[in-house]
């Protein structure tokens, strides 16, 4: 059974069906009290007599689930200050957004490399003297925290997320708003509504590039993505194995569906370099041309396998230094896509 935090935690993260802001930015969890297998929950809301039915319903599924047995909710109205200081704050961050070119890094399925090659990209991109900003679209399989070595966590700030700033660039992740440890059972709304507080909430600035790690393959977060970001530009990342081009080439050409510009295709674990200069293609070939060939792009990069340093924390990360061979291949593949970003 729950305590009264845990269950504030779980419903901060729920959205206004009005406001679509989430319960944590209206701080509209008034009172939660726990009495043996029932909770008494207290929320303010933008107009509790519009659009609440289904918000209740979500509520109601998401405690049940964590042996809640008999909830009992009582609506109440939003302050006018608090609904007004929202709105004003969206549109302070749509302003700056404006001028923000996307970039979503994609892949038909896991293991590919995605989030390794989003993460070093970004850096990379911020290299070149670019203000960029990461965002870990993940939401099952987050792992942008891990790969950039940080520990550090976002704060909040008049009502807005300020994102963890690490190896030169601004990054959000979905592993800063849950539990060590804690899976996400989260269904189609509820991880849409995350995607979009990580692009309003967030007090991104003024950024030149916004790169989104998306999950692999083509469900709900891509679709949301497509959606809220129309003019979006895409990477398809692949490995050289027929297995992973094949369904590289699906999340291609949904995003040619979704009008996205698709600037090319990264193969990713191409070859293994030894001392002595010769190569071994551990996963065959030819799998980034497939890809490239189906969805009638370029293959921009054949990136190596290579070994990163231990980072201060004590585990290997997934941070190339400069020097190495994958990243030289960064700072070439950072330096080829920017006259392609829309």
């Amino acid at each position: 059974m729950l305590n009264e935090q845990q269950i504030t935690r779980l419903l901060y993260r729920l959205q206004d069906p009005v406001l679509e802001a989430s319960l944590e930015e209206t701080e509209g969890i008034l009172e939660v009290q726990v009495l043996g297998e029932s909770a008494n929950i207290k929320i303010a809301l933008a107009d509790p007599a519009i659009e609440t039915d289904h918000f209740v319903h979500n509520i109601e599924e998401l405690l049940t689930q964590f042996g809640v047995n008999e909830i009992n909710i009582e609506l109440e109205y939003l302050p006018a200050a608090v609904i007004d200081r929202i709105f004003q704050a969206r549109d302070n961050i749509l302003s700056e957004t404006s001028q923000t070119k996307f970039l979503a890094i994609a892949s038909g399925k896991g293991g590919v490399g995605k989030s390794t090659v989003a993460a070093n990209l970004a850096i990379a991109l911020a290299k070149q003297g670019k203000k960029v900003g990461l965002l870990d679209a993940d939401i099952y399989g987050f792992s942008i925290p891990v790969l950039l070595g940080t520990t550090e966590s976002p704060r909040k700030e008049n009502g807005q997320i300020i994102p963890v700033e690490t190896n030169g660039i601004q990054m959000i992740s979905m592993d800063f708003f849950v539990e060590s440890g804690e899976p996400v059972i989260w269904r189609g709304p509820m991880l849409g509504k995350m995607i979009k507080m990580f692009l309003e909430e967030v007090r991104w600035g003024k950024l030149d590039y916004l790169l989104i790690d998306l999950p692999p393959g083509t469900g709900d977060v891509a679709l949301d993505i497509h959606t809220l970001i129309p003019k979006c530009n895409e990477i398809i990342v692949t490995t050289p194995h027929f297995a992973a081009a094949s369904v590289a080439s699906r999340a291609g050409y949904m995003a040619s569906k979704n009008n996205h510009n698709i600037i090319g295709v990264i193969e990713n674990m191409s070859y293994l370099k030894f001392e002595d200069g010769q190569t071994l293609k551990i996963f065959g070939q030819g799998g980034g041309e497939k890809v490239a060939a189906d969805l009638e792009t370029q293959l921009l990069i054949q990136l190596p396998i290579e070994q990163p340093d231990f980072n201060g924390n004590g585990y290997t990360s997934a941070v190339y230094d400069e020097s190495s061979e994958a990243g030289k291949a960064y700072k070439a593949l950072a330096e080829k896509i920017i006259p392609y970003l829309l």
